[in-house]
């Protein structure tokens, strides 16, 4: 396939749709995935092959773990609060931390989550969020090593 991953695809539609939900509360999860995919407003080719059911999945459960999501976030801002980063960033956040905390290493392994997360940040931010969004999760995923090897 020419353009994008199918996964990647998924995960830009789902920024978009999570940022409506985050603007208002008058749209569903599937109208908002419905109006981000009608939008037409995509960057690369590739999108007409997306992976649908993760497209759902990722913004059904970024939506119904908002909270659990944001508390596991906020250790790792170091003097910053979730009220002050950019909306659009703090989304990505939690994509990636949705993806480590919530889906299996077999579906999606942390450091993918990681790697997409940033090129996330390359389509819909700038490079001072990407290196925002990469020193959370570089502290994020040094947490995670720390406890498994506290674990073995």
């Amino acid at each position: 396939m020419k353009g994008i991953k199918r996964r990647q695809a998924a995960r830009r539609v789902a920024v978009q749709a999570l940022y409506l939900l985050n603007e208002t509360d008058q749209v569903t999860v599937d109208q908002a995935i419905e109006f981000a995919l009608e939008s037409g407003n995509f960057p690369e080719e590739g999108y007409g092959q997306l992976e649908e059911p993760y497209l759902h999945e990722l913004v059904q459960g970024v939506q119904n773990h908002t909270e659990d999501l944001d508390s596991k976030i906020t250790p790792y801002l170091i003097n910053w609060t979730l009220d002050r980063i950019a909306k659009i960033d703090l989304i990505i956040l939690r994509i990636a931390f949705y993806e480590i905390f919530y889906q299996s290493d077999e579906i999606v392994p942390p450091a993918v989550a990681v790697n997409e997360a940033i090129e996330l940040t390359k389509v819909f931010s700038d490079d001072r969020s990407r290196q925002f969004v990469s020193g959370v999760l570089a502290q994020a995923m040094d947490a995670l090593k720390d406890e498994k090897n506290n674990d073995e």
